[in-house]
């Protein structure tokens, strides 16, 4: 899969589990701490990661320790880090406060680099983005929940570099959340394939109004608990990653606006193998 680990795979590693904010009491901004695991089939360990989330109406602070190599989801080397996500997911900067570095990421704007990059070429079929509400879910930190369920999937023809190659994409994710609380802080996205909207919406039009028109039929709310399993087929193999993630407690905060910001001593950094800015879309290594 290495082909397919520079290409993609370089995309899903930076595009964050984490975002789609909305907070609604006034003044207030809803801060909740989180735990998740991801566990890949076949690696050594399952992943950690354990974090803590702000948002506003249009921004949103993440600070995550992560544990194990399948909890990697910036492409700054350090275990502990901080992201800003603007744009409603659209930027991502990751902060290494012990060196005083950021990266910027546009992950959007990385699979439409990669394309241009190399005469790459990228076509989508079998487009899938489904959702079913299921009821009532269980009652999670004394807070009632309705259970919904996503289904996504896609083919994907990638030529670059004189190689062809078909990858397959598909997940089921299950969410759970608060029927009690007013507020849209979502530290989970990708478990409901929010992420791939946001990577793949600039390049593939249909699975985006797919995604889209499923999300919306989602609530605006705050999930307290979610589950993921997603597969990728490509090359005769086949990569399993499943995830569960919990909210562990929340409550309305006062924030800084400066909580928001990245400091003006930190020094920006490129993603290796892209020319341009720092503030680019950016690409990285394979794994």
């Amino acid at each position: 899969m290495a082909f397919v680990s520079r290409v993609l795979g370089a995309a899903v590693l930076v595009v964050a589990p984490f975002a789609n904010i909305s907070a609604q009491q006034s003044g207030k901004s809803l801060a909740i701490d989180f735990r998740a695991t991801v566990a890949v089939q076949g690696a050594p360990d399952t992943g950690l990661i354990v974090g803590h989330a702000v948002g506003s109406a249009d921004k949103m602070r993440l600070d995550v320790t992560m544990k194990g190599s399948a909890a990697h989801v910036s492409p700054l080397a350090d275990s502990t880090i901080t992201m800003i996500v603007t744009d409603s997911g659209k930027t991502i900067a990751y902060l290494d406060a012990k060196k005083s570095q950021y990266i910027r990421v546009k992950p959007a704007e990385m699979i439409a680099q990669a394309q241009q990059m190399g005469g790459m070429t990228m076509n989508f079929s079998s487009t899938e983005a489904k959702v079913e509400n299921l009821g009532a879910g269980p009652v999670i930190l004394g807070h009632p929940t309705s259970h919904y369920r996503v289904a996504t999937g896609m083919t994907v023809s990638i030529s670059a570099m004189g190689q062809q190659q078909t990858v397959k994409i598909s997940s089921a994710n299950d969410s759970y959340y608060a029927t009690d609380i007013r507020g849209d802080l979502n530290p989970f996205t990708s478990l409901n394939g929010g992420d791939m909207a946001s990577m793949f919406g600039s390049t593939n039009k249909d699975f985006a109004d797919k995604m889209k028109a499923a999300q919306a039929k989602l609530p605006k709310g705050v999930p307290l608990r979610a589950t993921s399993s997603s597969t990728m087929e490509a090359q005769g193999q086949t990569r399993i990653t499943k995830s569960e993630a919990e909210v562990t407690g929340l409550k309305w905060v006062d924030t800084d606006p400066k909580a928001f910001e990245i400091p003006s001593t930190y020094t920006a950094l490129q993603l290796p193998g892209l020319e341009g800015s720092a503030g680019g879309g950016g690409t990285i290594p394979p794994r």
